[in-house]
């Protein structure tokens, strides 16, 4: 397969294996015996310039090993990837001049050393010159609002902080393509959405970087312009929020209803196959149906409750949330 230039990421048919960890006992009887996880199953994925790309999927899904043979710190057993028209195997070196990597992991960091002397560690890792390295954590402290704090030691940070500093680092080399791993996971609300407007206003808005970050949390996955959710390894689905609650959209109704004999009204909803659910409310009279019309004309319902002498409050149009969508592609299918 040619790679596409014009791509930031691209991703054909990447598989990754991991060796499976033996217990004692299995060492013992079976030391020739080679069990394997995969973790990777024939992914494909392709990511536009300038696009902040979201990777969803719950946990042990393969989010993080995906970014890092991305990021050329994995290699994959099968397929081939390339992250600015680089392959992410033979032209690594390459990459990695081009990327930054942010992750919420506060042990990459010296706990004793300040703010500023741990970006001019990483700045020396990364061979940028000594002047070229003062200015750009000049640029970076002052870019993420870390220049009041960028003389205290990092173990005084607090949690944001942290992760504002872990930005600056993959900030450094003035990367095209910023790879994020869960960048909120241990910030708190607010913290989080500060994050995610600084990540949509400045570095891909304004300085129009590439962003591709992983996430379990929907409420961040909405925000990005495409996402791909994944599931034991696979590719389950890849495209825009709202095209995706679109494509897995089934008309939903809610309906309010009150009745003057309560205990009779599960029965009078039984014979119709349109009521998916329903629940009693606080009040003693009221009730809410969940309605699903493919199941039979909701007309046809309303029309026989109000013959039967119940009230209708109110019917209204629910929307699916991409909630939802994740719960169904993730949750469908048993393991293995």
């Amino acid at each position: 397969m040619p790679v596409d230039r014009s791509l930031a990421i691209q991703v054909e048919g990447v598989t990754k294996r991991f060796p499976k960890m033996k217990r004692y006992r299995e060492m013992l009887l079976h030391p020739f015996r080679r069990e394997e996880i995969t973790a990777l199953r024939g992914v494909d994925l392709r990511v536009a310039r300038g696009e902040l790309f979201g990777l969803l999927g719950p946990n042990g899904a393969g989010k993080t090993t995906l970014i890092k043979i991305l990021c050329t710190l994995v290699h994959p057993n099968e397929g081939r990837a390339w992250v600015n028209g680089y392959d992410t195997v033979s032209q690594s070196w390459r990459i990695r001049c081009s990327i930054g990597y942010v992750i919420s992991e506060e042990r990459s960091f010296y706990w004793r050393l300040t703010g500023r002397q741990n970006l001019e560690f990483f700045a020396t890792l990364y061979n940028l010159e000594r002047i070229q390295a003062r200015k750009r954590i000049r640029w970076v402290l002052r870019l993420l609002g870390l220049e009041s704090a960028a003389d205290k030691m990092f173990k005084d940070y607090s949690t944001g902080m942290r992760q504002k500093l872990a930005i600056a680092r993959g900030l450094l080399t003035d990367p095209a393509i910023i790879f994020m791993d869960e960048p909120t996971r241990s910030l708190d609300p607010l913290a989080a959405q500060h994050l995610r407007d600084f990540v949509i206003e400045e570095i891909v808005a304004r300085q129009g970087r590439t962003v591709f970050f992983s996430t379990h949390n929907l409420q961040e996955a909405q925000l990005c312009r495409r996402i791909a959710i994944l599931d034991r390894g696979k590719i389950v689905l890849c495209d825009s929020p709202a095209r995706i609650k679109e494509q897995y959209s089934t008309p939903r109704y809610h309906l309010r209803l009150g009745y003057r004999h309560p205990g009779e009204l599960p029965r009078l909803l039984a014979a119709f196959p349109q009521v998916r659910r329903f629940r009693r409310l606080k009040e003693a009279d009221c009730w809410e149906l969940e309605l699903e019309p493919e199941r039979g004309p909701i007309s046809e319902l309303i029309g026989s409750l109000v013959r039967a002498g119940v009230e209708v409050h109110g019917c209204s149009l629910q929307q699916v949330s991409l909630e939802e969508v994740f719960c169904r592609l993730t949750c469908s299918e048993d393991d293995g």
